[in-house]
């Protein structure tokens, strides 16, 4: 089977927003507890998860219901976009705007069920309208609002909302292909790769409206720049042109989405030591140690002393009064030959990234396995506190004090 340049653009794009939008799903799903905006931003992206599965399943089977599916689930997206607009707002859209999205939302899921082929042209126009009209109205609403009654941090988030709306409602239109309007491919999915990075960098929050702005069309231009210096060697018509730019483009986003996945899943392990050390019990050490090795981050940790330690002699306990916290991954910074090989038999012996000193008298030992930290400065120090932390606690509960 011989697949047109149009299905291979189209399926490219979609896929890169299909996995950019399950990319941002679980970035919301992680959250807890879950804030009721994000229960409708779930429900808004499953939607268009399904739109876009749907839509690549019709193309490559060729069977009629994905695409029933794909078109029913597009009448229901206008309806979705209405809730989460209500939420970020905090009050409730016009009306008539619900009204008319919930009554667009069941017309057209019925065409899609109960329609036979012979309406599709108008059907696929009339979705296209419905959708437009509902979007460019919820533009204006996030536009026109009234700043002073959301916080700061909210008209932020309004802001990068708006914006994506403003992307997708010409991108959109390019979704229904028809004889009068046969476009190179549909470019929806790139304005779904948008919203995701933009709904990425404002949880992480270290970003400017203008810089999230300037980032993406800097990156834009690049990857344009990069897709028509292939097209020039490939020596391809316009309309390739616009298929290359495209699925280039996409990729771009798509890995800068999944970019600000892996950066949000590194700052939420930041502060877990601290938030331990916060709430921790600190009325002994024997009930801080047990609080550490039952949280997230330290779970499973062992502590060793007495018999477990029969292998290591006096000079691998000295070793912890200069260096309290040993990593596996540092082991060439230890001078003496002898020292380190006790510290590589430890760390394999233990299946450990990290030996911690947290008691000096007894001479105690806790092995973490958190690979984690060896790329991570601030989980490092936070290590360090409660290092500290521990031996404060030994040394006030010792003998003799």
């Amino acid at each position: 089977m011989q697949i047109s340049p149009e299905v291979i653009a189209d399926s490219f794009v979609s896929l890169a927003s299909l996995i950019g939008l399950v990319l941002l799903a679980r970035v919301l799903r992680r959250q807890r507890p879950r804030p009721a905006i994000n229960q409708r931003f779930l429900f808004a992206i499953h939607v268009v998860i399904v739109i876009m599965a749907a839509r690549l399943l019709q193309w490559f089977t060729d069977l009629d219901g994905f695409g029933r599916a794909a078109y029913g689930a597009a009448s229901v997206l206008p309806l979705a976009a209405v809730l989460v607009v209500e939420t970020v707002l905090r009050r409730h859209a016009p009306r008539f705007l619900k009204t008319w999205a919930a009554f667009g939302a069941v017309l057209f899921v019925l065409i899609a069920v109960f329609a036979g082929n012979g309406y599709a042209l108008a059907a696929l126009l009339a979705l296209a309208g419905f959708q437009a009209l509902t979007f460019g109205a919820l533009a204006a609403l996030l536009v026109w609002r009234d700043r002073d009654d959301v916080s700061p941090a909210e008209n932020t988030m309004i802001d990068r909302l708006g914006l994506s709306l403003v992307l997708i409602v010409p991108l959109a239109l390019t979704d229904f292909r028809t004889d009068m309007m046969d476009l190179p491919v549909r470019l929806s999915g790139i304005a779904v790769l948008v919203f995701c990075w933009l709904a990425l960098t404002l949880r992480r929050g270290s970003t400017t409206q203008s810089g999230i702005v300037s980032a993406f069309l800097g990156l834009a231009l690049v990857l344009s720049a990069a897709a028509l210096a292939i097209a020039a060697l490939a020596n391809l018509d316009a309309r390739a042109i616009v298929q290359v730019m495209a699925i280039i483009v996409s990729a771009g986003v798509l890995a800068g989405v999944y970019s600000q996945t892996r950066a949000i899943k590194r700052d939420a392990r930041q502060g877990v030591l601290l938030d331990v050390l916060a709430n921790a019990p600190v009325t002994d050490h024997a009930t801080f140690i047990a609080a550490l090795q039952t949280r997230a981050l330290t779970s499973g940790a062992l502590v060793l002393s007495g018999d477990s330690l029969a292998d290591f002699d006096t000079r691998f306990e000295h070793h912890f009064e200069g260096q309290p916290i040993v990593r596996s991954s540092g082991l060439d910074q230890i001078a003496a030959k002898d020292v380190m090989e006790q510290f590589e038999w430890f760390f394999r012996k233990f299946d450990a990234s990290h030996a911690m000193m947290v008691s000096r008298h007894p001479f105690q030992i806790m092995a973490l396995n958190i690979p984690a930290l060896a790329q991570s400065g601030p989980l490092e120090r936070e290590l360090q506190v409660a290092q500290r932390l521990a031996m404060l606690l030994a040394e006030r509960g010792a003998p003799g004090d």
